[in-house]
């Protein structure tokens, strides 16, 4: 009952198992999977047995596709050495204020080495995302019409659930899952972008479909509050995943992002898709441009803080432990060498402290608009953050230059690497606070 119907002879199902087996080692398995059903169709029109036609073809395909003859190489992994071998020039060259200093410096105090120390916030989110440039590399936004369509559709009592397609770089189509409650009928709706964390199944974890964790389906939890949601799989997860090779081969389906641009990084691609769903929620009628977030733990963290730094359109963030600081870091090579996040960065192993830029200078350059950290204390991903009651009071100095005091929150709590129940029931207050509407109650106000 393994076996397709139609591969009932022993013959075919042999070659059937071990055309499985080979292209395992490829993305050309479906393709060459729905060749094989294809000869199954015609099989009337020859004079062989269809086992024997069926096998024949099986392994004319495998060898076309799959076979060592033809030179298809194993899963690409991605190398840092090679990398840097084949690109020496990829280095951030940049110098700041913060370059050469173990410590991280104040904010307020960081500046381009050949430019004035900043007047204002906008002035210092223009240099901070300057440096932040540098040490990613080049954006390649795509700005051409999405494309967007709607791939399946499933009802819930409280909301429709959509399968959607757009297209992030030219010809690259991105699939998400989109959430839009029964209230949402009518228009100024806030939306928020839901970005998952590092986990094969991409989407579907943020979509409760598959590998489920309650906390961080965020797709369905925030549907559930009167958010319409958009759960996109990141580069190189879900269904933009590579099969094979080692945990981090899926970051194999970068290498095809540097063959096209050398000094682009992951990070900066994730920032222009974050920026695509961004553009897609725009589109829906049922959305209110002007109150749009975003929400991630660990790699959806991190993908939040990048994707609001430069994004300003994303007008409030959550991000449940997405980072730690370079110079604190025991790991750095978590960024360049065990995955293919921030190549350049590479530049400065052994010296982390020349670094031109660290996180905290990300959230400065979030500021004013809303941001809520959770931040575990005995964090095993990011076990060392930093001084952390520094850096939020370093930070809470920007948002009190703009009068935003109460658009940053940071929670700290005891405990491991998760977006628990008590920091999921802060940030749902957070978000309900910064973008629904409110509207005049007796007794006082409350979000709409």
């Amino acid at each position: 009952s393994a076996f397709p119907p139609l591969l009932s002879s022993p013959y075919c199902r042999t070659g059937y198992i071990l055309f499985i087996a080979k292209c395992k080692r490829t993305r050309f398995k479906t393709m060459v999977f729905q060749a094989l059903m294809e000869s199954v169709r015609i099989r009337k029109y020859s004079r062989l047995p269809f086992c024997s036609i069926a096998l024949m073809r099986v392994w004319i395909l495998c060898w076309i596709f799959c076979g060592e003859t033809h030179g298809q190489s194993p899963p690409a992994e991605w190398n840092f050495e090679a990398y840097r071998k084949a690109h020496p020039e990829q280095v951030s060259r940049i110098l700041t204020s913060q370059s050469g200093k173990k410590d991280l410096e104040p904010v307020l105090d960081f500046h381009l080495n050949d430019q004035r120390k900043p007047a204002g916030n906008p002035q210092l989110r223009n240099q901070i995302l300057a440096a932040w440039r540098d040490l990613l590399g080049p954006s390649q936004r795509n700005s051409a019409p999405l494309q967007a369509k709607v791939l399946e559709e499933t009802k819930f009592p409280n909301y429709v659930r959509k399968k959607v397609e757009y297209i992030g770089d030219p010809g690259e189509p991105i699939r998400a899952w989109l959430f839009v409650p029964r209230s949402a009928q009518k228009k100024n709706t806030p939306a928020m972008l839901c970005l998952h964390q590092t986990v094969r199944s991409g989407k579907d974890q943020c979509a409760a479909v598959d590998e489920i964790q309650p906390e961080l389906a965020f797709g369905p939890l925030l549907a559930e509050r009167g958010f319409i949601t958009l759960c996109p799989d990141a580069i190189c997860f879900g269904e933009r995943y590579q099969v094979g090779g080692s945990f981090y081969c899926h970051y194999g389906d970068a290498v095809r992002i540097y063959y096209g641009n050398s000094g682009r990084s992951i990070m900066s691609k994730m920032v222009d898709d974050a920026m695509r769903a961004v553009d897609f929620l725009q589109t829906l009628p049922e959305v209110d441009k002007n109150r749009i977030g975003s929400i991630g733990h660990s790699h959806g963290g991190y993908g939040t803080l990048f994707a609001m730094a430069f994004d300003d359109r994303i007008k409030a963030g959550v991000v449940s432990c997405g980072f730690t600081c370079f110079r604190a870091d025991n790991l750095p090579e978590r960024w360049y060498r065990r995955t293919a996040l921030m190549p350049r960065l590479g530049a400065f192993e052994g010296r982390m402290h020349d670094a031109p830029v660290d996180f905290h200078h990300l959230f400065a350059a979030i500021a004013p608009r809303a941001l809520f950290l959770s931040v575990a204390n005995q964090d095993s991903i990011f076990p060392q953050v930093g001084d952390m009651q520094w850096i939020e009071e370093d930070v809470r100095k920007v948002y009190e230059r703009n009068n935003a005091m109460e658009k940053f929150q940071c929670h700290v709590f005891d405990g491991e690497h998760a977006f628990t129940p008590q920091a999921r029931d802060l940030a749902c207050k957070f978000l309900d606070h910064q973008l629904k509407k409110k509207r005049k109650i007796k007794g006082g106000i409350r979000p709409c």
